[in-house]
């Protein structure tokens, strides 16, 4: 479709009446909208059946998994509709549509013809995320790709379901596939599944998940069919681009609204769990006029461990961006094209292969939480402080050998984390962090498919960073094995909790424990660590969690948080504290009532809020006016000559 356009094909879509809007698309404005909800209906129906048809607990509980509709435009493959469960697949699918589309035999697709591709260089995130694509023919030619992306419990490697804390290249992780003809036709090509499923723990669940990426793509197929039928293609292309066109431009706005300046900013991770050495990661956020560049100098060398990410987790700013700036629009390719990331070839965030990248949650959460600092120092009134960083993600799996259920099982487990304080209210708590936005498990469903009772997931007190508005709460996950069980965890933020912008405090960092079984009052108590081994975390020399003077890893079994291969025996527990948020603003200027409430709700213990509130308590009750007043003007004082700081947030009440 060509259309002749005389009007500034830059003016911004919001000054335009819909004459002009019809002249530049070729198509009535109430057509455009209704192609362009069209088109995310479409997206929603692959990512419902998506999340409805897989077997898999990564999808069906935890919705780690997105759906997408590409368009072919004269700038490359752009993605003109998104549903995600998953908010980092989003950003990062048009980068991979790209490369499979320049690299595959156009010429050779057939309808229904599935490519599986799961390579981090290609563009995927980490080789455990497996990516479907299905070219939509139309008059002979491939006008749309249709795209689905979940996590997979496992492919193979040294542990179950990826992130393979301790190696240092691709080699050793699961199974990585340039794109791979996976249907021919919608007929299953037999090679390429069996090559599939005989390198995996769980070949029955893996089958279901790759049928429902399959099935989810031909009820796209179905259903954008049913929309170019009714509309013809080239109405629902204007659709595509005009909303594309109408999300850049309201990125570019928000963007506008900022300071022209240079914001930088810095994050670390603890270690990469080969080396102690601490990563850094730096980025210095230039804005001008509309558009923003993300410059990645600075950052630390690509590390040992797999922690580094490949360049596809520069798309990971924009993410930090958008949910300051512009959190209610959909995501689709316009919300990239003001942005641009520059990443040092062979740095932590641009490793080069054959580096293992299996862990990429910690440095894209670090990317989140810095660009959400970058904005918090353009705009100090629309901040968001940083989260907890890590999910507490756990991959489980081993042989369950209880009469009934013997065979060779694996499994995932989100407990979650917090989001920090922002410019408007208190941080989430027990939430996942912002990289993905997924939901945290369904434990009943933990019970009925592995041989694991978890025994206890709640708040943690006192985890939340102190500000004016406080971060979210960390919380507490306990888990018990009926049968020998194989851990990997994946955890950061273990050295220091989140950090607090706008002069709030750091959140509680995070900790685990192995728990002797036997004994539920001890299980169940997690401020009660007799009998407990430190697994790792900041501890005092009497092994009480500390978390401003304490030593890492101090009479702890690792000396990081990045753990494969751990083994729980029936009779002990695995007891993890994930951290909170970080805090925003003075606490000193939090008013005393919310304090109040806090202490009342069981949130923060009275000695907490005195040290980090400067907020006295005559009861349980009852706020001492008098001395909270001098209190907080002491800390103030204390805080101009360099004598207090606002301590992090961490429970008082252990028992060593």
């Amino acid at each position: 479709m060509t259309i002749d356009i005389d009007i500034d094909d830059n003016q911004h879509l919001s000054n335009l009446d819909a004459k002009d809007i019809a002249r530049r698309y070729g198509a009535e404005l109430v057509e455009l909208e209704t192609l362009r909800y069209g088109l995310l209906e479409v997206a929603r129906d692959m990512h419902e059946s998506l999340v409805r048809s897989s077997f898999s607990p990564i999808v069906r509980d935890i919705q780690d998994c997105t759906a997408a509709i590409h368009m072919r435009t004269d700038a490359g493959w752009e993605t003109v509709a998104s549903r995600e469960g998953a908010m980092q697949h989003a950003f990062t699918a048009q980068h991979m549509c790209n490369f499979l589309m320049e690299e595959w035999d156009e010429a050779s697709l057939q309808p229904g013809d599935t490519i599986f591709v799961n390579d981090p260089w290609r563009g995927a995130i980490h080789q455990s995320d497996v990516n479907l694509f299905r070219p939509i023919i139309i008059d002979g030619r491939v006008e749309f790709v249709l795209h689905s992306t979940s996590h997979v419990l496992d492919l193979g490697g040294a542990v179950p379901g990826g992130f393979a804390n301790g190696v240092q290249t691709h080699f050793e992780e699961q199974l990585k596939f340039p794109p791979t003809l996976l249907y021919a036709g919608d007929v299953p090509v037999r090679p390429a599944f069996n090559y599939i499923l005989e390198n995996t723990r769980v070949p029955s669940s893996l089958l279901g998940d790759l049928r429902a990426l399959y099935g989810c793509l031909a009820v796209g197929d179905a259903r954008l069919r049913e929309l170019v039928d009714r509309f013809g293609l080239a109405l629902v292309r204007a659709g595509g681009q005009y909303g594309t066109d109408r999300i850049e431009q309201s990125m570019r706005a928000a963007i506008a609204a900022l300071p022209d300046g240079d914001y930088p900013v810095e994050d670390f991770i603890d270690e990469d769990g080969v080396t102690d050495e601490e990563l850094r990661i730096a980025a210095t956020v230039r804005v001008r006029g509309d558009s923003i560049e993300v410059d990645f100098s600075g950052t630390s060398r690509q590390p040992l461990g797999n922690v580094g990410t490949a360049w596809i987790e520069g798309t990971r700013c924009v993410q930090g961006i958008k949910m300051v700036l512009d959190p209610h629009s959909p995501v689709n390719s316009g919300t990239l094209r003001p942005i641009e990331a520059l990443l040092p070839a062979g740095s932590a965030v641009c490793t080069l292969p054959p580096s293992s990248v299996s862990n990429h949650l910690d440095i894209g959460s670090r990317n989140i939480n810095m660009m959400t600092t970058a904005m918090s120092m353009a705009l100090p009134e629309h901040g968001v402080a940083p989260d907890s960083g890590n999910f507490a993600a756990m991959m489980i799996g081993g042989f369950d050998d209880r009469h009934g259920h013997e065979g060779p099982w694996a499994g995932a487990i989100l407990p979650g984390g917090a989001w920090g304080g922002t410019y408007k209210s208190d941080g989430l708590t027990s939430v996942t962090p912002a990289i993905g936005a997924c939901r945290s498990s369904v434990w009943e469903h933990i019970e009925r498919e592995s041989p694991i009772v978890p025994l206890m997931h709640e708040f943690l007190p006192d985890s939340a960073g102190a500000g004016f508005h406080r971060g979210g709460f960390g919380g507490i996950f306990t888990l018990l094995p009926l049968a020998t069980t194989y851990a990997t965890i994946t955890g950061d933020r273990s050295k220091r909790g989140a950090p607090g912008v706008n002069g709030g405090g750091s959140g509680f960092p995070f900790y685990a424990w192995l728990v002797p079984g036997d004994d539920p009052s001890v299980v169940l108590d997690p401020f009660d660590l007799r009998g407990c081994e430190p697994l790792f975390g900041v501890f005092d020399g009497q092994g009480r969690p500390v978390a401003d003077d304490g030593v890492f890893g101090r009479g702890a079994r690792y000396q990081t948080a990045k753990v494969a291969g751990l083994e729980l025996k029936p009779g002990y527990a695995l007891r993890v504290l994930f951290g909170g948020g970080g805090g925003w603003g003075d606490p000193l200027e939090r008013p005393v009532d919310r304090v109040l409430e806090d202490v009342q709700a069981g949130l923060y213990s009275p000695e907490f809020v005195e040290r980090a509130y400067g907020v006295v308590l005559s009861s349980s009750d009852e706020v001492d006016v008098d001395a909270t007043t001098r209190l907080r003007a002491e800390l103030a004082d204390a805080r101009k000559d360099g004598k207090w700081t606002v301590p992090a947030a961490c429970p008082t009440n252990w028992i060593v």
